[in-house]
C-alpha cells in the first residue's frame, strides 16, 4: 500500500523562543508545542524533528527502544541498531530488486531486503548508493510495510530522486534505519558500550519502550559525573562513560559529548557541559 508523505512548509515559532523544524515524513505535521520534559505514546513529530532554543540548546525527535530507568536521572542514550550487513536484522546490505525503478529520477526503490519491516521502519533513515565512478547517499522518508517477501519499497526525500543511474538493480546498496529510532541506554547496547554512540540527553521524566520523546544534544546540559572532574589541570572535555554518565576521556575513552563550562575546583556533584553532538 503506498504510504501518504507530507511536505512540511513551516516552521514553528513560539512565544518560549523556540522553533521546531519538520522534515519530509510520512507522519502528518501538527502545531503542537513541543514538551522536552514528556514522553508520549503516539508519534506526534517526524523523527529527527529539529527542536531549537534561542539559548542555543538543541533537540531531536526520536523513540525509546526500551523501558528504562536510568536515562531520566541526567545520563546519555545511544542509538540501539547495529549496523546493516552485521548479523543483526537493523537496516539492510544489498542490491535493488529487479522490478525497481532506478532510473534517473526515481524517488520510490524497492530493496531485496529479506526482513519483515512495518510500514516506515526506514523513516528518516538513510540510503547509500554505489553507481559507477561515485558514491551518493540520500535520506528515507518513509517505507510501506512488507511481511513474508524479500521485497521493501522505500521513499526517498530528494524531490528530484535519483541522481545517477544505476545501470543494473545490482547495484550496491546500504539502507540504515534512523539514527533516532530505537535509543536506548549504553548498558544495553548489544555489542557494549565501547561500541555505541552518544544521541543525546533524555530530559523527559520516564523512558518506556515504544514511546517517543526529545533529545538534548547542543547547548547547555546538566549530567551526571561518573565521578568528579575538573579539579585537576586541563581537565575540560567530557566523554560519554558505559553507563551514559560522563567521564574524562583519560578514564574511559568513548564518545567525546561536549566541554565543560564552568570553572571547577574541587568536590563532586553534577556538571554542565555544552554539549556538541551538533
Amino acid at each position: 500500500m503506498t504510504v501518504e508523505i507530507f511536505n512540511p512548509r513551516h516552521k514553528l515559532i513560539v512565544e518560549d523562543g523556540m522553533a521546531l523544524w519538520m522534515p519530509r515524513s510520512p507522519i502528518a505535521s501538527n502545531l503542537f508545542r513541543p514538551n522536552v520534559y514528556e514522553q508520549s505514546v503516539g508519534q506526534e513529530y517526524p523523527l529527527g524533528s529539529c527542536l531549537d532554543y534561542a539559548d542555543g540548546r538543541r533537540f531531536r525527535y526520536g523513540k525509546w527502544g526500551e523501558t528504562n530507568t536510568s536515562g531520566p536521572i541526567a545520563r546519555m542514550v545511544v542509538n540501539g541498531n547495529l549496523v546493516p550487513g552485521s548479523d543483526d536484522v537493523a537496516g539492510y546490505e544489498g542490491s535493488l530488486d529487479a522490478l525497481s525503478d532506478f532510473a534517473v529520477g526515481s524517488t520510490t526503490l524497492i530493496l531485496n531486503d529479506p526482513e519483515d519491516r512495518v510500514e516506515n521502519y526506514y523513516e528518516d533513515g538513510m540510503l547509500s548508493v554505489f553507481p559507477s565512478g561515485h558514491y551518493v547517499e540520500y535520506r528515507i522518508v518513509g517505507n510501506e510495510a512488507a511481511s513474508g517477501v524479500d521485497d521493501v519499497t522505500i521513499y526517498l526525500d530528494h524531490r528530484n530522486g535519483l541522481q545517477t543511474a544505476l545501470v543494473v538493480n545490482s547495484t550496491g546498496v546500504t539502507a540504515y534505519p534512523s539514527i533516532f529510532n530505537n535509543l536506548i541506554s549504553p548498558t544495553n547496547a548489544t555489542s557494549g558500550a565501547a561500541y555505541a554512540s552518544a544521541m543525546g540527553v533524555c530530559l523527559a521524566d520516564t523512558m518506556t519502550s515504544g514511546y517517543f520523546g526529545w533529545v538534548q544534544r547542543k547547548g547547555r546540559c546538566i549530567i551526571t559525573p561518573t565521578a568528579y572532574f575538573g579539579d585537576s589541570v586541563n581537565e575540560r572535555m567530557a566523554q560519554m562513560h558505559a553507563d551514559g554518565t560522563i567521564a574524562l576521556k583519560a578514564a574511559d575513552a568513548t564518545h567525546t559529548v561536549g566541554y565543560l563550562t564552568v570553572m571547577t575546583i574541587s568536590g563532586y556533584g553534577d556538571l554542565e557541559v555544552w554539549l556538541t553532538l551538533e
